[in-house]
């Protein structure tokens, strides 16, 4: 214990270029959160989110660079973006609080230099600490308002299905984003909506919410270009998490297992390709396998004859999502689809129309018919023929990239995979490395993800790991396991 905090060298670099994994740990009693602020499930990720974006704003200021005359002294933790996730790199209990990070030790001539790691200890990480894990450091105003509006949004989100609604969009969101997406976009036009659609939730916290409820069931939303359409749909698909304050979509709130669909022509599907409208027609039914009660999809990004009717199987058997909608909605999945055909927005329950980010209920003369809903499917994961090694590993997953995972030295790509921030596809990486085993037929896909990554969680408390995990979702990691031409599934009787 030293300076208020325990520090925890939980492993050491092997050489200079190398990184040290570190832990600091505050008792509750000295950081000084008040138990309001861990009242809730909802609350502590909110709290927990908030000390990880100080502690990487603090690192970043006084420990970007090495300390002067030595190779080292960098703090390091992952950046988080402007979703509110529960977040493996800082962790909330009664007792403490604890934050995860990798430092370099300081070091001359490859021998690591004491006073500057001294320095690191006393001067670096003793200021980082004072400036993120202590109630003091904090404006009272802004922590809260952080907690508040997190759980606030969840209180939303918990509501939806109850409400008849697939997704809430409030009065003045701001919608459009930076080319960064770390911020709204400047002078953009607030979202607005006619009374007819307008919603009202009460809220834990503050004054009840005015929005747009978007009915359950299958809605299609229209317009000229330029009007909002798509900026609408990304919103919707962003809404599975919470925002920080600030973000424009606070109040932007989803079902927690939306899927957006698109066109993957090429996507692999064991030693075949699939075209355009086969692999987005295969991501619905793998995303209604997997639990989602939403899909979004986008003309734009979709194949024409995915939406409206224009192609045929040899079989007979093609249909559009537009036809299946109405039936989707009755078997408990609603489909919200950004589309300007006619037949397509004749086929749906609810018909938006958008210009200038203001959107109004339009009355279309409703084409009957249709077809029934994709018949959901229960797949076994076996992945005896699925090769984990590369170079001397045994077991080898990473995230090269937000929405890439590598197996072995295989990359699959999940271009709409519900991944914000790359820590959660990490986390999804690291669970499939632990579901490997699991994979041999024996439970259903959904089961397989959601016991992965409940275990790779748990060993993080475990183990004071889980500095790169963020939460992640079973239908983002069914995703990618679905995409890996090597992962064999099969099907019971």
């Amino acid at each position: 214990m030293t300076e208020g905090f325990e520090l925890f060298v939980d492993e050491v670099q092997g050489d200079r270029t190398g990184h040290s994994r570190m832990r600091v740990r505050v008792p509750m009693k000295r950081a000084g959160f008040p138990e309001d602020l861990r009242s809730s499930e909802s609350r502590v990720a909110a709290l927990r989110d908030i000390i990880a974006r100080r502690f990487w704003e603090s690192a970043r200021t006084h420990a970007r660079s090495p300390i002067p005359k030595t190779d080292g002294g960098e703090v390091y933790m992952p950046r988080p973006g402007q979703e509110v996730l529960s977040r493996g790199s800082v962790v909330v209990t009664e007792h403490y609080v604890e934050a995860r990070f990798t430092a370099d030790l300081p070091s001359k001539a490859n021998k690591v230099d004491e006073m500057a790691t001294i320095d690191l200890i006393f001067g670096r990480i003793s200021l980082i600490v004072s400036e993120s894990i202590l109630m003091s450091a904090y404006k009272r105003q802004k922590l809260y308002s952080h907690v508040e509006t997190a759980e606030n949004a969840d209180w939303i989100r918990s509501q939806l299905r109850e409400r008849g609604l697939a997704t809430f969009v409030a009065v003045g969101s701001v919608l459009p984003r930076r080319e960064d997406d770390l911020a709204p976009m400047i002078d953009a036009v607030p979202f607005d909506c006619d009374d007819s659609l307008k919603v009202t939730m009460e809220v834990p916290n503050g004054e009840p919410i005015v929005g747009m409820g978007i009915p359950a069931g299958y809605t299609a939303v229209t317009g000229a270009v330029g009007s909002g359409k798509s900026t609408l749909a990304d919103a919707v698909f962003a809404g599975i998490y919470n925002h920080i304050p600030g973000d424009g979509r606070e109040y932007v709130v989803s079902d927690p297992d939306a899927v957006y669909v698109m066109a993957e022509a090429g996507r692999p599907d064991g030693e075949s390709r699939l075209s355009g409208p086969e692999s987005e027609l295969t991501a619905v039914s793998e995303a209604i396998e997997a639990g989602s009660h939403l899909i979004i999809v986008d003309e734009e990004y979709s194949s024409p004859c995915v939406i409206r009717r224009a192609f045929m199987s040899p079989d007979g058997s093609g249909y559009t999502l537009s036809e299946a909608g109405h039936a989707m909605g009755e078997a408990g999945v609603s489909l919200l689809a950004v589309t300007g055909d006619e037949s397509a927005v004749r086929r749906a329950d609810t018909v938006l129309l958008m210009d200038g980010f203001r959107v109004r209920r339009l009355d279309v003369e409703r084409l009957e018919g249709g077809c029934g809903a994709p018949a959901p499917q229960t797949r076994y994961p076996v992945a005896k023929n699925v090769s984990f090694e590369k170079s001397r590993k045994e077991v080898s997953t990473a995230a090269p990239a937000i929405r890439t995972v590598e197996i072995g030295e295989y990359k699959v790509q999940a271009p709409v995979a519900g991944f914000f921030d790359q820590s959660q596809t990490r986390e999804v990486a690291d669970a499939i490395a632990v579901a490997r085993d699991m994979m041999d037929g024996s439970l259903p896909l959904r089961e397989v993800c959601q016991k992965a990554l409940e275990k790779v969680e748990s060993d993080d408390v475990a183990e004071g790991t889980g500095m790169g995990h963020a939460r992640a979702r079973a239908v983002d990691m069914a995703a990618v396991l679905s995409r890996h031409p090597q992962m064999l599934f099969i099907r019971k009787a």
